[in-house]
């Protein structure tokens, strides 16, 4: 088991999403908030002193974050909503959590995700 020098941001979906992606098409399957928030979207982020300062990292990047969990769903990106800060934050909730552990012993294999090259 290794420490790994990252924190890890829980990413969670919120009823104002929830809500978005339901009025985006009559063909997505009936969801609840609940089915939503149980397998959420985990980001590696630099290990910082405080909460707050993870906060403030992830508000730097709404946008790019924003986008990649949008791409997940097959909702034309015409109906992509153009936020700002306050509304990302109405559209997710985040989780903090300071320690990261490693139980495999081989190295972490990565992949460019949307808007990354």
């Amino acid at each position: 088991m290794y420490f790994v020098d990252r924190s890890a941001v829980v990413l969670k979906p919120a009823q104002a999403f929830l809500d978005w992606l339901q009025n985006t098409s009559d063909d997505l399957p009936d969801l609840t908030l609940a089915q939503l928030q149980s397998n959420c979207t985990t980001l590696l982020v630099p290990e910082f002193e405080t909460p707050e300062q993870v906060i403030g990292y992830i508000g730097e990047r709404f946008m790019l974050i924003f986008e990649a969990e949008l791409s997940g769903w097959e909702v034309d990106r015409k109906l992509w909503p153009a936020i700002n800060i306050d509304q990302f934050w109405n559209f997710f909730t985040v989780e903090v959590h300071d320690m990261v552990l490693d139980l495999v012993d081989t190295d972490l294999q990565v992949s460019p995700v949307y808007g990354e090259a």
